[in-house]
């Protein structure tokens, strides 16, 4: 008995529907196996392969490596769409092979028989080892149809098909093969596991979850935006103002959760239960109130609410002259923190800043047209900043604003990058020198060091000291989180994100941020949802759209993709998401017309998004030349790289590890 093995590239081919095929139309059904047989010979041998055995309507073939498989594969199928045509299968694996009196044998055939199985017609399936192969091969695109349990092989295992030009890509849903059949008496089984562990989940979640850690039951707290009952009605940037600087206090304290700006001010406006509110934010304690304000006098009046039951455990009316706003700020702050029964050596003080009631009426309105990010308003926010400098250049929240100003309008690229980030680390600096105790000037200084100049380890030293002051800052948490996203380390971030949404649970940007990281960690459904989360929020949301698509993509469902792209708001993203999908339908015009109008339109801005649509497009030396275009230009969008899912045919090339070290960027 004669034995041998070998490692090799498995090619195992099927005619779809051949049986029915000979039954209804037998003369077809020859012209067809011939045609088959003829090109399997040839483009086979001339891949360096050798047909080792048929099967009546299928073929069993091996290669000495995997591109000569896939080049093969792709051969035939290009080659069997000519008359007459053969419905064919193909599936591709690598694995040893066990010769024994010419019968090919072992785990490896058995493998590339089942990922055949999964295929319709028209289809290339290969497995994740095929895959490894390929993948930084420009010619060659696949995408993933996810993991399948296959009879007889002990792991799940991913498969891909193969999307080049006149390949079908099979539906996930349609797909049918050879895996595993779940026995009804061990479903019966695991089901009843299943409630027994769930109502183990329960009562464990009840004790350490519910009990302890009820919204009734700590410190946790929103600040909701003050009422301005002024005469005039025009005094909403000096309550709005007065809820913030508030908010800010309180999030100085170690052992309060706080919630965040955007979430609380969601309820702007709106006549919402109270208990309602104290739900949906996950809080126990509402701070509301009103503000009247009539030339140098103000009245304030505050509630302390509990939001389980909406009983107010305190409320207290102050009258009192502006010039004591910040001693005022500094009452309530106490008297809450009196009230919630908080452990502090110190209670938090806004003494520190400019004692000019102008200045923080300045930095006030400055504030509420530059949350706007319209540049109209925000060149007015930059005016009102200035006249405040002009009267106390000392106040650091004065540099901070100007500094948060002009990064805003770097970022909507209203102002030139260069100039801009200049502009903004000068501002920033100037507000550190002032105060070193101002958390909001260490935060803008993480965000630059992350955002413009690519320093993570100075953004990870900056975000920890604004931590230190602020504990209870979403948007520190935030920060971290794309200081772990940017270093792939894609697990931590995603939990830091999380907590970011749980003391800011209504800002649809840190859901998006999730979501992006979720991509990148391959969990396209939940990066999905949490994209469904961000227009939940805000419909109007800017690039959820887009996100969502891409992540269809990613799922092997161009046409959902497509829907979404199309539903996109903004024009760049969406010109940008259908250049993607088109792409993968294979409407070869349509894309390259999407591609040539961004070019045109975006090239001198947005490079990192063209290095995205060429990579996407296999079109390898024009996406590194997009990179490069885009690190000279200091493009922010370039922080992303490693890892990125729409670069994943980049991710094998030296130049890519290039790029990352530049960046200072793990290369691993």
């Amino acid at each position: 008995m004669s034995q041998s093995r070998q490692l090799a590239a498995i090619m195992f081919t099927d005619i779809v529907g051949f049986t029915a095929m000979m039954q209804q139309n037998e003369e077809k059904a020859v012209e067809v196996i011939k045609h088959y047989n003829t090109t399997l010979e040839k483009l086979v041998t001339h891949f360096n392969g050798k047909v080792l055995n048929y099967y009546g309507d299928g073929s069993l073939c091996i290669f000495s490596s995997a591109t000569d498989a896939v080049n093969c594969s792709l051969a035939v199928q290009k080659d069997l769409k000519n008359e007459p045509v053969v419905p064919l299968r193909i599936g591709l694996h690598i694995g040893e092979v066990f010769f024994e009196n010419e019968k090919a044998l072992g785990d490896g055939v058995n493998v590339a028989s089942r990922v055949q199985s999964l295929g319709q017609e028209n289809t290339i399936l290969i497995s994740e080892e095929v895959h490894n192969k390929i993948k930084n091969n420009a010619s060659i695109t696949a995408i993933s149809l996810g993991q399948f349990e296959f009879k007889n092989v002990g792991k799940a295992m991913e498969v891909f098909a193969l999307t080049n030009e006149g390949l079908s890509v099979p539906n996930r849903k349609n797909i049918e093969g050879k895996l595993k059949q779940k026995n009804v008496q061990k479903r019966n089984i695991i089901a009843a596991l299943s409630i027994i562990l769930f109502a183990v989940a329960v009562f464990f979640i009840y004790k350490t979850f519910l009990i302890k850690n009820d919204p009734a039951s700590y410190k946790s707290i929103a600040v909701l935006p003050f009422v301005d009952m002024s005469a005039g009605k025009d005094q909403e940037y000096f309550s709005d103002g007065l809820s913030e600087e508030l908010l800010n206090l309180l999030s100085k304290i170690p052992e309060l959760k706080v919630i965040g700006r955007t979430s609380s001010f969601s309820f702007k406006g709106k006549n919402e239960d109270l208990r309602f509110i104290g739900k949906k934010l996950g809080v126990a304690h509402l701070l509301e109130g009103s503000v009247q304000k009539d030339g140098n006098k103000i009245r304030v009046t505050t509630q302390l609410i509990r939001a389980v039951d909406g009983f107010h455990l305190w409320s207290d009316k102050y009258d009192r002259d502006l010039d004591s706003i910040f001693k005022l700020q500094d009452e309530i702050a106490s008297a809450v923190v009196k009230q919630l029964k908080l452990k502090l050596l110190a209670v938090p003080s806004s003494a520190a800043f400019s004692s000019n009631i102008e200045v923080h009426n300045l930095i006030l309105k400055g504030n509420y047209f530059n949350d706007k990010l319209v540049k109209e308003n925000m060149d007015q926010a930059l005016d009102l900043y200035f006249q405040a400098l002009a009267i106390d250049s000392l106040d650091a929240r004065v540099w901070i604003a100007i500094a948060r100003n002009y990064s805003r309008q770097v970022f909507q690229n209203y102002i030139e990058k260069n100039e801009g980030s200049e502009k903004t680390l000068r501002a920033i600096e100037k507000a550190i020198t002032l105060d070193d105790n101002l958390a909001q000037a260490h935060v803008a200084m993480a965000c630059y060091k992350l955002y413009h100049s690519f320093d993570l380890q100075g953004a990870e030293a900056a975000f920890q000291k604004a931590l230190s002051l602020e504990p209870s800052n979403p948007e520190i948490f935030n920060g971290l989180a794309d200081v772990r996203h940017q270093e792939g380390r894609w697990k931590e971030a995603e939990q830091l994100y999380i907590k970011s949404i749980l003391l800011n649970p209504l800002k649809p940007i840190y859901y998006m941020n999730l979501g992006n990281c979720q991509s990148y960690l391959g969990h396209y459904d939940d990066a999905i949802k949490s994209f469904k989360k961000v227009l939940e929020i805000d419909p109007e949301f800017q690039r959820a759209h887009m996100y969502q698509g891409i992540n269809y993509l990613f799922l092997g469902k161009p046409d959902l993709a497509l829907t979404e792209m199309q539903k996109e708001n903004m024009e760049i993203f969406k010109t940008f998401g259908l250049a993607l999908a088109y792409h993968r339908l294979y409407l070869k015009k349509e894309a390259y017309e999407m591609l040539s109008e961004f070019t045109a339109k975006y090239q001198n801005d947005w490079s990192y998004l063209l290095a995205q649509l060429h990579a996407f497009r296999g079109e390898k030396d024009t996406a590194f030349a997009w990179l490069e275009k885009a690190y000279s230009k200091n493009d922010g969008w370039l922080i992303w790289i490693k890892g990125d899912p729409l670069l994943k045919n980049l991710q094998g090339d030296p130049r890519y590890k290039a790029i990352l070290k530049k960046m200072n960027l793990p290369t691993d």
